[in-house]
């Protein structure tokens, strides 16, 4: 596992995948996130952003 895919590409913080963990899943496929968001990084595949980054787009837009 690389250090850009434990990394938020937006914060740099830890994003918790589980893909990148091992695991078959990631909290990141049972949520919504943002359009905007995702072609923010979709020049960097395979990076999850982070549940505090989709959360402060999602308060900044209301």
């Amino acid at each position: 596992m690389s250090t850009g895919e434990i990394k938020c590409p937006l914060c740099g913080g830890e994003n918790h995948c589980g893909v990148a963990k091992g695991e078959k899943e990631c909290w990141c496929m049972t949520v919504s996130i943002p359009e905007t968001l995702l072609t923010t990084v979709q020049r960097e595949p395979n990076l999850c952003i982070c549940s505090t980054c989709i959360a402060t787009y999602k308060k900044e837009q209301v």
